[in-house]
């Protein structure tokens, strides 16, 4: 299972003609400040609130991060809630990095990719969503 994922990544990685800063397992995390609704002081703590979420690849090019998750076994209902953990962090992302955010999405069928491009495009994300049969 792992072995068939490292090589659908490498597609995906021959498809973008092989960047130079390539990453695997890229890891997202924002933190953001929360404000005690009970007027709770820690000493020298604050409470915040931390999202994170680790995309397969990533690699960036002309002023834009772009992001690769490779699907190929995950359940739907997992594949929608990491895209929308994208949802959450890639505003922040902008803002930290200057980067424009884009993700691209590589899975096994055209179902599955229908209902990628649906959950990418209710979360108003950047993207796109191929198969694996159209980058051979």
């Amino acid at each position: 299972m792992l072995i068939e994922h490292t090589l659908l990544c490498n597609e995906a990685y021959l498809y973008f003609n092989c960047p130079l800063d390539w990453k695997t397992e890229y890891v997202i995390e924002t933190k953001e400040s929360v404000q005690s609704s009970f007027g709770i002081q820690f000493k020298g703590l604050a409470l915040a609130d931390k999202k994170k979420v680790v995309s397969d690849a990533s690699f960036s090019r002309n002023g834009y991060l772009h992001l690769i998750e490779v699907d190929n076994i995950r359940g739907m209902a997992d594949n929608k809630s990491k895209i929308e953990s994208y949802a959450d962090v890639l505003p922040k992302l902008k803002e930290r990095l200057g980067l424009v955010p884009t993700l691209y999405v590589f899975t096994s069928t055209e179902d599955r990719k229908r209902k990628f491009e649906g959950y990418m495009k209710k979360n108003n994300l950047r993207g796109e969503v191929k198969t694996f049969d159209e980058i051979k």
